[in-house]
């Protein structure tokens, strides 16, 4: 990888999140419903939940894959599906529960998430929304580093959660600009299947 400065490397980023973003905004809805499905059965194949029960996933944002499918599933299962919650700019994610009935609340960026009130779950399995990955394990999120934070306090807790991506397969790049704080991810999961990355 060709060394960067922190200028150039955030400068690579942002023009990496512009262009993704409008890639995934250009899924058709029918196609993001349908590899959403796809998605939600190569999950199960992938991740441990039956040995890892406690699975964290997310609320999708109106053009990012759909959890909802996987959430209802491994509740159904018997798995714990957990979602994350914001505790605010630079500090890390907490996890509550989910399930079926409990309600959720608008957090920061329009972003549902569980009520502060509920018991705090440490996951086993957190997958992660995000912009782009490449084959190493690189993965390009949102900006703010939250799971970067979130992984770095789970290992702190010491607990070594399986890290994987959940998004659509055409959201692979050739090479995500990465630095020492950026966390690699295990393993990533879209419509077209499931692979292990260089970061596992």
């Amino acid at each position: 990888m060709i060394e960067s400065s922190p200028a150039s490397l955030n400068a690579r980023k942002r023009e990496l999140r512009t262009a993704l973003r409008q890639r995934r905004r250009a899924i058709d809805p029918g196609v993001r419903d349908e590899t959403s499905r796809a998605a939600t059965w190569h999950a199960l194949a992938a991740v441990p939940w039956q040995s890892h029960r406690k699975v964290s996933l997310f609320w999708p944002l109106a053009d990012e894959i759909d959890t909802l499918p996987l959430l209802h599933v491994l509740h159904w299962l018997g798995a714990e599906p957990l979602l994350p919650r914001m505790q605010g700019r630079g500090r890390p994610l907490v996890f509550h529960r989910w399930t079926p009935e409990i309600e959720l609340v608008e957090g920061p960026f329009q972003v549902r998430e569980p009520h502060p009130g509920l018991p705090v779950v440490v996951p086993e399995i957190v997958l992660a929304p995000l912009l782009a990955f490449d084959a190493r394990g690189n993965r390009l999120g949102y900006g703010a580093g939250f799971y970067d934070m979130t992984f770095a306090a789970i290992a702190a807790a010491g607990v070594a959660p399986v890290r994987c991506g959940y998004c659509f397969a055409s959201q692979e790049v050739g090479e995500v600009p990465a630095d020492a704080t950026d966390v690699p991810l295990d393993l990533v999961v879209t419509e077209a299947g499931f692979r292990r990355l260089g970061g596992g």
